[in-house]
């Protein structure tokens, strides 16, 4: 009885000093385009000493978004004078590449990702990318993730009839318009709405305000700014929550 007891206590001592777990550190996305090609890039924040894998997502852009099946990524992060590359010389699953780095140095780095497939050569320049010098470093400059986005993975939108595209503006001063394709928008009732990019994989489903029309084109007269890019194709089958 007493031994039991010694027990409890011990274990009751024990859970009761438990350090409480360390926060997880949230993923970093950059995403850049050609005029044929998107990348989506993601990984965990760079820390010094640490191994890190950056997950390179690519898309064949144009009428219908399709994954690369095949290529070879180069991946060259540059910190000061040190330099690190990694390879990835086809990708684990259609549209995906990893890529391996220890980063040897904090501060900012230049991250360069090339990629040379059957289509041609891309290369693609991401500035300022943080390179910290430990995880509580790392996890002090996170920031709130977005709330209320919709998650699309990338491996479903490659399997759909999927496309995106940048909000388009016809001249300017107070003729300013904006348009996006008839096939963006979707029709609730009286209420019209678009479906956001935020990255490649998380989108907003917001109200917008619809004017005239221009063949396929439809005017948006409020909600949207041209520098914003919204789901063009396969918006329809898209989940609104």
């Amino acid at each position: 009885m007493i031994r039991s007891l010694v027990i409890t206590i011990a274990a009751l001592v024990v859970a009761g000093g438990r350090q409480p777990a360390t926060p997880d550190v949230a993923a970093v996305t950059r995403t850049a385009y050609s005029g044929r090609t998107e990348l989506f890039a993601e990984w965990r924040p760079f820390v010094v000493g640490q191994a890190t894998r950056l997950t390179a997502h690519l898309t064949h852009t144009g009428d219908r978004f399709q994954a690369f099946d095949e290529g070879t990524v180069t991946l060259t992060l540059t910190i000061e004078d040190v330099k690190l590359t990694a390879t990835a010389d086809a990708p684990e699953r259609a549209g995906v590449f990893r890529l391996n780095v220890t980063p040897t140095k904090d501060g900012t780095a230049r991250m360069v990702i090339d990629i040379a497939s059957a289509a041609g050569t891309e290369h693609f320049t991401i500035a300022d990318v943080p390179i910290y010098a430990d995880a509580a470093a790392a996890i002090a400059a996170q920031k709130p993730g977005e709330a209320g986005l919709i998650s699309y993975a990338k491996e479903r939108s490659w399997n759909e009839d999927f496309a995106t595209a940048q909000v388009a503006a016809r001249f300017q001063g107070p003729g300013r318009v904006l348009l996006v394709p008839a096939t963006a928008v979707i029709h609730d009732g009286n209420d019209a709405y678009v479906f956001v990019q935020h990255t490649p994989e998380r989108f907003e489903f917001r109200h917008v305000s619809v004017g005239r029309t221009f063949g396929n084109l439809v005017q948006v007269t409020n909600g949207l700014a041209d520098v914003e890019r919204v789901v063009v194709r396969g918006a329809d089958k898209m989940p609104r929550k």
